[in-house]
């Protein structure tokens, strides 16, 4: 009997690549915020990147933004990652402001919050979307394979 792939173990593959991407958003935001600024500050990336994934990787499973219901359904993914956000980057921007001693700013925090969510959503609507393509394949005839 061929062997067939069960697309249950290709779960942890799809949660990883997630998570991957978004580390790479919060990377992306602290990049491209020379670009509105006009000037590089390489310890922005610490300051600003690091608060906002660490609390996005230590809440951000536990509300759901990893689940198979959101990683595989555009609806879901629509209301449940600018949900989980606005929550954790609240929490980002306390911790931001606790551990590196700033000042809080109303105009940083909403900046920050609408980008990255923006960001966020629009990186996990296309994988999504990819996933669900990747998904809906058959899988390889045994046959063909040889």
């Amino acid at each position: 009997m061929p062997w067939k792939p069960d697309r249950r173990h290709l779960r942890p593959l799809l949660v990883l690549g997630a998570a991957a991407g978004d580390l790479l958003i919060f990377a992306s935001f602290v990049a491209l915020t020379p670009l509105g600024h006009g000037v590089v500050q390489l310890e922005a990336f610490p300051r600003t990147a690091l608060p906002f994934a660490g609390v996005w990787v230590a809440a951000a499973p536990w509300a759901g933004a990893f689940r198979v219901s959101t990683l595989a359904s555009a609806r879901v993914t629509l209301w449940r990652i600018p949900l989980v956000w606005l929550g954790c980057g609240a929490a980002a921007i306390a911790l931001r402001v606790w551990l590196t001693d700033r000042s809080f700013s109303w105009a940083f925090t909403l900046a920050s919050i609408a980008a990255v969510a923006a960001m966020l959503l629009a990186w996990r609507l296309l994988y999504t979307l990819a996933a669900r393509r990747l998904a809906a394949r058959p899988a390889p005839d045994a046959r063909g394979a040889a």
